[in-house]
């Protein structure tokens, strides 16, 4: 029952970051109270808390670790972090917002994040779809932030894309869209 109650948590967030599935206004409101740095909000800080473990760890609990059954679990719930990453970012950047939250939470998005997403799109063989939601991460956070960019650029962002890309122009042609935006702005960088 607990493996259901999280699956379906993380499948209401990426509906409720939607701008086509709810309001607009609240799609936007529940964005930024994610990824923002408000330590009065304690459900948003175990959201972010909940996404950095699965995004680095591959685990929601430690506990859960060497249990097959938890290992597909964790593997879906990392999947669903990823996609409701890709949600957000795109939003908030289309609304003109992605900037001022990673300002905002300046750290988490450099130290938990950029190296969390390059580690996903050097997944892309045998995890393509968490590659694909991790590079439209990645571009929307490049385009928002140069300290994101430089900071992908110290973890080989640009070689991971371009394997991605590879990979995904022969078995996943969204994967390989996904990595286009994000080795223009690496290779305009360097």
């Amino acid at each position: 029952d607990e493996l259901d109650l999280n699956i379906m948590a993380f499948e209401s967030l990426i509906d409720l970051v939607d701008p086509l599935k709810t309001l607009p206004d609240v799609a936007l409101n529940a964005c930024k109270t994610i990824v923002a740095n408000d330590t009065k909000d304690k459900s948003a800080s175990e959201i972010r808390g909940a996404i950095a473990a699965l995004l680095r760890n591959g685990l929601l609990r430690e506990v859960d670790k060497g249990d097959p059954i938890f290992s597909a679990f964790n593997e879906t719930l990392k999947n669903l972090s990823l996609r409701l990453l890709s949600k957000i970012f795109a939003n908030m950047l289309n609304k003109g917002r992605l900037e001022t939250a990673i300002q905002d939470n300046n750290e988490w998005f450099l130290d938990t994040l950029i190296p969390s997403l390059v580690d996903a799109v050097k997944s892309a063989k045998n995890r393509p779809h968490d590659a694909f939601y991790a590079s439209e991460c990645l571009s929307a956070l490049l385009s928002a932030s140069k300290d994101l960019l430089k900071r992908a650029d110290e973890e080989n962002a640009l070689c991971a894309l371009e394997k991605a890309k590879v990979f995904g122009s022969t078995h996943h042609t969204s994967l390989a869209n996904a990595t286009e935006r994000g080795i223009t702005m690496l290779e305009s960088h360097c």
